[in-house]
């Protein structure tokens, strides 16, 4: 289940491009294209469970004085305002990226499907912030910080049109490989 898992995983790091190289997050996803509007709506459901799993993994890397610490719960819950509205598309998208065409994959995916959206968006966001903490390393952890602190006065959705731009920018062009992410055109 673990390796199924995985390939949902990965749509939502396209809200981490804050915090880890665009590089890392093609290389976690899997080959698929996705509309501008699909990415918009992966970053926009993502944003606070990245934020949350930066906070929870950098805290011993940057004291309790660093943005993360003293305004990072604050900034995550400024960005969770608009993360129902955007899990109807985000869901969708990540079923789409999902399918690896592998007909265990489709099995898993189905049965994940027949999930309640009660039970299912809890589960993707602990993958989220888990997966943060997978891929962050300790030293890149003052740079998410000082990044969240630079960024935090975009209203969030200016925040998301920066991540789905730069994610758009960085993959659309790519063929994608194996673990990459398309951006339709």
């Amino acid at each position: 289940m673990k390796r199924h898992i995985k390939h949902l995983v990965p749509a939502i790091a396209i809200a981490a491009t804050i915090a880890l190289p665009t590089q890392a997050v093609a290389q976690a996803a899997v080959s698929a294209c996705l509309v501008p509007a699909e990415v918009r709506a992966l970053t926009t459901f993502s944003m606070p469970s990245v934020l949350n799993g930066l906070i929870a993994n950098c805290a011993a890397h940057v004291g309790t004085r660093s943005f993360m610490a003293t305004q990072g719960a604050g900034l995550a819950a400024k960005y969770a305002v608009g993360k129902d509205a955007a899990w109807p598309a985000a869901r969708k998208a990540f079923f789409r990226l999902a399918d690896s065409g592998k007909p265990s994959d489709k099995e898993m995916a189905a049965a994940v499907a027949k999930l309640p959206d009660s039970a299912l968006q809890p589960f993707v966001e602990g993958m989220i912030s888990s997966m943060i903490g997978a891929k962050l390393k300790p030293g890149q952890c003052v740079m998410a910080d000082k990044l969240m602190r630079l960024l935090a006065p975009l209203p969030p959705e200016n925040m998301t049109e920066l991540v789905s731009t730069v994610v758009e920018l960085a993959e659309g062009d790519k063929k994608p490989g194996p673990g990459g992410l398309k951006v339709c055109k």
